[in-house]
């Protein structure tokens, strides 16, 4: 049977060796959390960057639909005034 002295140092060195590693784990678990912390402030600064990307393309999808609306505008401006001048000519010559 043990005796008392070896329980003892037995029971005292798993106590130390106990005590060391909650120590590690409770730096390792600091700088998971540290991690995390920076992970999370990034993933918003992303968000906050996709969300003004989204913006963004709804400008140019707005800007580029007005773009092409005044463009359609003046073909429709450009061929009326050619159908006018061609008529003009066509009038020219048949009262010839």
């Amino acid at each position: 049977m043990a005796t008392f002295q070896s329980i003892y140092n037995r029971i005292e060195y798993n106590v130390k060796e106990g005590a060391e590693r909650m120590k590690v784990l409770q730096q390792e678990n600091a700088r998971l959390a540290s991690e995390n912390q920076q992970l999370r402030e990034r993933q918003e600064q992303l968000e906050h960057l996709l969300d003004e990307t989204k913006e963004r393309i709804k400008l140019v999808t707005i800007t580029e639909t007005l773009i092409n609306k005044e463009h359609k505008q003046e073909i429709k401006k450009q061929i009326k005034d050619w159908v006018q001048e061609i008529d003009k000519c066509i009038n020219l010559l048949t009262t010839k």
